[in-house]
């Protein structure tokens, strides 16, 4: 991309088990995409790698980062808080270069509300039962987080859909064809500048 276009803020949204990391992944590995890993206060767990899934910190240098307006976008999700570090963000957009954000809808909202011409898009399951059958097959969760995860994914497509802030909903009920469906809609924004 020439380098005296400002690149594009793609946000990427959905439930806990809807493929949001795995679409995540291959789009930025296809499209080059700037991957900005989010900031956390989450524990670790098995398969994190520090700066590549998470960028894991405590609580009270979240609050300290937050504080000096560091932040993009920040939320608190299931007991921890998560956030966008600006500055990687801004370079990356200054450059030309495109932007991937994987983030939830409170973070969303915040993003469309300061930067209205970024590219919001949700990830919905072919249905209920399928989510549900996907958190169950993750196999890294007790059954009431299933269930827990499960009503604030219903919670969040039903948010989702009542908003307007989101310009596409895709539905994931085949990673390839969710996959083509996002690159030509990256694409589109992109000849409409």
């Amino acid at each position: 991309m020439n380098q005296t276009h400002k690149g594009i803020l793609l946000v990427l949204v959905g439930p806990s088990g809807v493929g949001k990391s795995t679409i995540a992944r291959k789009l930025a590995e296809q499209l080059n995409l700037c991957y900005v890993v989010s900031a956390t206060t989450r524990p670790r767990k098995p398969g994190d790698e520090n700066g590549k899934t998470y960028e894991h910190i405590s609580r009270e240098e979240f609050l300290r980062r937050l504080d000096n307006d560091e932040f993009l976008e920040y939320a608190s999700v299931y007991d921890d808080y998560y956030a966008t570090p600006k500055a990687h963000t801004l370079k990356c957009l200054a450059e030309g270069r495109d932007v991937l954000l994987e983030i939830d809808v409170q973070g969303a909202l915040q993003v469309r509300y300061h930067y209205p011409d970024a590219l919001l898009i949700f990830l919905l399951p072919p249905s209920e039962q399928t989510l549900l059958q996907r958190l169950k097959d993750r196999g890294r969760d007790k059954p009431e987080e299933i269930f827990r995860r499960f009503r604030s994914a219903r919670r969040e497509i039903h948010m989702a859909k009542g908003s307007r802030a989101f310009d596409h909903m895709v539905v994931n009920d085949d990673l390839d064809r969710a996959l083509r469906e996002i690159v030509e809609l990256i694409r589109s924004k992109k000849v409409k500048g």
